[in-house]
C-alpha cells in the first residue's frame, strides 16, 4: 500500500499510546524516530484502551483520532492508523502489527516503544512472536540504564532522544485546574484540546 506521497515506503514505523491528549514530547519522539531510523513512514496509533492501563481515556476516540488527523496532515511522513480505534476493543501490539504488516507487506516494521515499556515487554502477549515481525525503536524516559527483556530473535535500536519531561496527565491535571498548556502541546491542536475539555 502506497504512503501518502504515492511511493511504497520501505522503513515503517509504528507509534502507538492513549494519546490522551497527544503532545510535544510525542511529537518530538516521533520526528527523532523519522530521523534516526531513516524512516518513511511513521503511523501513530490510538489505542482503544491500552492492554496495561486501568483508567479508561479522558479524550473520546474521535477526539484523539481528529487530534492526530489535524497533527499528520500536512506531514507527508506521517499517518493515523485507525485500526485499534474501529475495532472499538482492547488490542494487543502484535496482532494490530499483523495487520499493518498485511496493508505494508515489503516493509521493514519498526516498533516505537519507551525503555520503561521495553523492559516489561514479557508481560506483553505475543513478545516472542512480536519479536519476530518488528524491531525494537527504544527511546528513553530517563537517565536509567535499559536492561532489555531476555527475549529471543529481538533487534532493537537504543535512540538517544533527548529526556522530555512532558505527560498527558500533566496536561490533563493543568487542564482541570485552570492553567495553561501552551507549551506542552502542538499549537496547531491547543484549540481543539481546550474545545473539547470545556464541552
Amino acid at each position: 500500500m502506497p504512503d501518502s506521497t504515492g511511493s511504497i515506503p520501505d522503513r515503517v514505523g509504528f507509534f502507538g499510546g492513549s494519546f490522551d491528549p497527544i503532545h510535544l514530547g510525542h511529537l518530538r519522539l516521533a520526528e527523532e524516530a523519522i530521523r534516526f531510523a531513516s524512516l518513511n513512514l511513521l503511523l501513530f496509533c490510538p489505542a482503544f484502551h491500552a492492554p496495561l492501563r486501568d483508567e479508561k481515556p479522558f479524550f473520546s476516540s474521535q477526539q484523539r483520532l481528529d487530534m492526530l488527523d489535524r497533527i499528520t496532515e500536512h506531514n507527508p511522513r506521517m499517518d493515523v492508523c485507525k485500526i485499534e480505534l474501529e475495532k472499538q476493543k482492547t488490542c494487543f501490539t502484535y496482532e494490530t502489527l499483523l495487520e499493518v504488516r498485511s496493508r505494508f507487506p515489503d516493509s521493514e516494521l519498526f516498533l516505537l516503544l519507551g525503555a520503561d515499556q521495553f523492559e516489561q515487554l514479557e508481560k506483553w502477549k505475543f513478545n516472542h512472536e512480536l519479536a519476530e515481525i518488528c524491531k525494537f525503536l527504544v527511546f528513553s524516559r530517563s537517565d536509567k540504564k535499559m536492561s532489555p527483556p531476555p527475549i529471543k530473535n529481538l533487534h532493537y535500536e537504543l535512540m538517544k532522544n533527548e529526556l522530555i519531561e512532558i505527560s498527558s496527565t500533566q496536561i490533563r491535571d493543568r487542564l482541570k485546574n485552570g492553567k495553561t498548556i501552551d507549551q506542552l502541546v502542538p499549537p496547531i491542536i491547543n484549540p481543539m484540546i481546550q474545545e473539547y475539555f470545556n464541552s
